[in-house]
């Protein structure tokens, strides 16, 4: 029997074989990929970088407040379709430091 057009295969586990993942970048834009569950996320974050012609190594990709490592795929990060990953410059330091007063 087959599916109807414009539905999306499911794997044993009855989830489907792909997801669509959108990046928000820092300026406000989105970018929505549709990407199979069992692919490396880095895949997808340096074609995202490429596209905003972003240096990988300066920025940082999260999703609920937490790093989005690469060699990760959705189904070990348990990501859903629809999953919202944030893209940010990447930041050291922000520490305060306070001299001591000398008289």
């Amino acid at each position: 029997m087959s599916r109807p057009s414009g539905q999306a295969s499911n794997s044993a586990d009855g989830q489907p074989e792909s997801i669509k993942i959108t990046v928000k970048g820092q300026d406000g834009s989105t970018v929505v990929y549709k990407i199979g569950r069992k692919i490396k996320l880095s895949k997808l974050l340096h074609s995202y970088c490429q596209r905003k012609q972003l240096d990988y190594r300066t920025v940082r990709f999260v999703h609920e407040g937490h790093h989005v490592p690469g060699q990760h795929t959705a189904d070990k990060l348990k990501l859903e379709d629809g999953a919202e990953i944030f893209c940010m410059f990447l930041q050291t330091g922000g520490g305060i430091h306070i001299m001591p007063k000398t008289t």
